[in-house]
């Protein structure tokens, strides 16, 4: 049924697969309703039988005992519906949820850097949670109001006068129209109501991640003003959307009234005639009862339907974002030793969206060596990792190690030769020791230790309390900016990685620290290409190579001495720190 909606395709697997546990639930729905719709006509036999003086006591009995029976069968098979419907919208609910999660991990960083963390959060709480409800219950609205109408229709028509059942419907085109447009304006105020808890929820993930920069500039009024606009203007959009739902209530209540007047009107008229008898009438009211409910279950399927609706186009558009990152139709069959060599830039271009950021480089750097990277801030040292990491694809050129293109190596296998450690360090809210295991969590305690040591931690780690299982809190707010670099730095040498990218990676450490590490990285049994972002002047005279950018250009290349002997930019940029160091 709701395949027939086109926003629900995307879950054709999924109701094929759980296509038993939907068809098990309605059929114990049918015989709920199916023995709700034998109480009306019970009533009707039971009034004309004491009307009729004839009622004894066996009578009675045998009366309470059918109540008895249908009260319990009821009560039997709801639970069992509950059970399969809900139960399998349940299932859904983890399925979507699962699926989008794992979809969001293969897409690129460009899709991140483009999309807001709450936007998404929005997606993977509030609009599954609308899904789970049009797909579970709804569903047994939906069953519930079609059978309850089709056969308390059947029973009204087959029972009673044909006029009397003809002129008691009149009202439901009405409430059909009325439906039908309610319907299409809750779909677009809630997709509007969707799309601003979104922007609610990234504005309370940014300001609560951003706390103790609020606190500092003491900006915590603005910042609620902020936070009340985003409050109000969710509010505004569901008191909209209310105030349209609002309609539909009335509508029934008023269509339901004019039936029960024409009803007691003309069917009492019929009663006084002797036209029908009062156990009929009574019937007939209980049925009429009975599509009260089907037309009020009709207005929540419409309202959670098109909710659900709305909320499935919105995850629909995120499935359909494709990474611009995947493996080559036809990849290389390579293994790790394989892919040993220097890794070679040819002409290599990039710019994002409309600004060039890296002109037609070209550079080596030497397999087992150590190359560092340097230039002013905004050269393009962090894009060019970026590209040989393949979180983006060159605009023009290519990446080669040894004789092999990097677009052709499977991305996999690519990446896990990396250690990166980036500027923008992310400490998970863990303990110490599971956050330098990340990467490797099967790595044993000694692993760990030496990882430590080698970032120079390990002693600032065992003077707390409780060591290497210390939780460090969300993002490692309770370690300092050094100490979480070299954390990240120790998660990426325990991977014992064959290139070794250190964005920037020691910038919160000082400068004694910073080369005690150095050296323990190079009289380490390390075997690794490592590439080094740095402005410090002592880092960099260690490297065998130094590349220095400028607006996206490669300027200068060699050695600290040859650099300096050319003085050009390189030396000029020696000659500024240490200046600065002097004053």
């Amino acid at each position: 049924m709701f395949l027939l909606i086109k926003e629900f395709l995307t879950l054709k697997e999924f109701f094929l697969k759980y296509k038993w546990h939907y068809l098990g639930g309605v059929f114990c729905l049918l015989i709920v309703d199916s023995l709700q719709l034998l109480v009306p006509r019970l009533l009707g036999l039971f009034t004309d039988t004491l009307l009729s003086a004839q009622v004894n006591i066996a009578l009675l009995r045998s009366y309470l005992y059918f109540i008895i029976a249908i009260a319990v069968g009821m009560a039997v098979f709801r639970y069992l519906w509950r059970l399969y419907i809900i139960g399998a919208s349940r299932i859904l609910e983890k399925h979507l949820r699962e699926l989008l999660f794992n979809h969001l991990q293969s897409l690129s960083p460009r899709f991140f850097l483009q999309h807001k963390t709450g936007e998404l959060m929005a997606h993977l709480t509030n609009d599954i949670t609308a899904v789970r409800s049009s797909l579970g219950l709804s569903v047994v609205l939906m069953v519930d109001a079609l059978f309850l109408t089709v056969m308390a229709l059947f029973f009204m028509f087959s029972t009673s006068d044909l006029r009397l059942t003809l002129l008691a419907l009149i009202p439901l085109p009405f409430l059909a129209l009325g439906s039908q447009k309610l319907g299409v304006g809750v779909f677009n105020r809630f997709m509007k109501v969707q799309e601003t808890f979104a922007e609610l929820t990234d504005t309370s993930q940014e300001n609560i991640a951003a706390m103790r920069v609020v606190q500092a500039f003491a900006l915590e009024g603005v910042e609620k003003k902020r936070f009340l606009k985003s409050t109000a203007k969710y509010m505004h959009d569901n008191f909209n959307l209310y105030k349209l739902w609002g309609f539909y209530d009335p509508l029934i209540y008023i269509c339901s009234f004019l039936s029960f007047i024409i009803v007691l009107i003309y069917g009492g008229n019929l009663v006084i005639k002797g036209q029908i008898s009062i156990g009929d009438f009574v019937a007939f009211n209980g049925y009429l009862a009975l599509l009260t409910w089907p037309m009020l279950a009709l207005g929540w399927v419409i309202n959670i339907t098109q909710r659900g609706r709305a909320s499935m186009q919105r995850i629909n558009r995120l499935l359909e974002q494709r990474s611009e990152i995947v493996d080559h139709p036809l990849p290389l069959s390579l293994k790790k030793e394989d892919l040993q060599g220097d890794i070679i830039l040819e002409n290599i271009s990039f710019q994002y969206e409309q600004n060039p950021v890296l002109k037609n480089i070209s550079l080596t750097i030497p397999y087992g060596t150590v190359t560092a990277i340097t230039g002013q801030t905004g050269s393009g040292k962090s894009t060019l990792m970026y590209l040989l990491l393949r979180f983006f694809e060159p605009g023009q050129g290519r990446i080669l190690v040894g004789d092999h293109p990097i677009s052709q190596v499977p991305l996999k296998l690519w990446r896990e030769k990396f250690g990166y450690v980036p500027q923008d360090n992310f400490i998970f809210s863990t303990t110490i020791a599971d956050n330098i295991a990340f990467a490797r969590p099967g790595a044993t305690w000694e692993e760990i230790k030496k990882a430590a040591k080698l970032v120079a931690l390990d002693k600032e780690i065992e003077s707390f309390p409780a060591g290497y299982n210390t939780v460090v809190g969300e993002r490692g707010v309770t370690l300092s900016g050094g100490q979480q670099q070299r954390l990240a730095l120790a998660r990426a040498l325990l991977t014992k990685p064959e290139i070794l990218v250190l964005d920037d990676a020691l910038s919160s450490v000082d400068i004694t620290t910073e080369e005690h590490i150095i050296n323990n990285l190079q009289s380490s049994n390390i075997r690794a290409t490592v590439i080094i972002i740095s402005h410090r002047l002592k880092v960099l005279k260690k490297a065998a190579k130094i590349l220095v950018l400028e607006d996206g250009c490669l300027k200068e290349e060699g050695t600290h001495r040859e650099l300096l002997e050319q003085r050009g930019l390189y030396f000029l940029l020696c000659q500024q720190q240490l200046w600065e160091e002097a004053v």
